[in-house]
């Protein structure tokens, strides 16, 4: 009997997983039509096993070209806005995510504080994209790893790609914004008729 009821409430739970509304928003001009949607950390974890520690707003974008002519898809010509904090980011490549690339930070003099304490950096080790910059007084170099992370080419399958379009396209792009609710954020996309703003409801 318990199991019947286990099974029914897993069923139940796939079934509203599957039903669940994703904060989505839509535009228009005369050479594009754009829908975007806000993935959330469950969506992130079933695409690439991985909510990337919550570091990024993933948005999912599809592109339907209008007017008969090609589309030039370019990832500098979206921007992602927060109306509370006016944080802004464009999106990354896939390899500002994930590489085989470390940037190492080396301390190039000890930084006194105020108590008297003085230290330097061993070598601070770091990702790719949302990555803190280094303090002034530091330099940085980048080393290639002999190991190549698997995460980029899922990555560079799933990230909206740059290239001349005459279909309809879905892809992602990653913003380096955190702790932003959807609710505040506009997706500017720059086409060449004007600015197209999305807001998601």
């Amino acid at each position: 009997m318990w199991r019947i009821v286990s099974i029914a409430l897993l069923i139940s739970v796939l079934a509203l997983a599957r039903d669940k509304k994703l904060p989505s928003g839509e535009a228009s001009n005369e050479v594009v039509d754009v829908t975007a949607t806000a993935l959330d950390n469950d969506e992130l974890q079933q695409i690439f096993g991985s909510d990337f520690d919550k570091a990024y707003v993933v948005i999912e974008v599809t592109l339907i070209p209008r007017g008969g002519k090609p589309l030039d898809v370019h990832l500098d010509d979206f921007l992602l806005r927060s109306d509370q904090t006016s944080a802004h980011s464009g999106p990354l490549a896939a390899g500002q995510i994930a590489g085989s690339q470390t940037l190492i930070v080396h301390q190039t003099e000890p930084r006194a504080s105020r108590g008297g304490f003085s230290g330097g950096f061993g070598g601070i080790m770091t990702g790719g994209g949302g990555a803190p910059p280094p303090p002034p007084n530091a330099k940085g170099e980048i080393k290639n790893s002999d190991q190549k992370d698997p995460m980029l080419d899922v990555l560079k399958r799933k990230i909206l790609a740059e290239k001349p379009i005459n279909e309809t396209v879905t892809g992602l792009l990653f913003f380096p914004l955190e702790k932003e609710k959807t609710k505040n954020l506009t997706l500017i996309y720059t086409t060449e008729p004007g600015k197209l703003r999305i807001r998601f409801k």
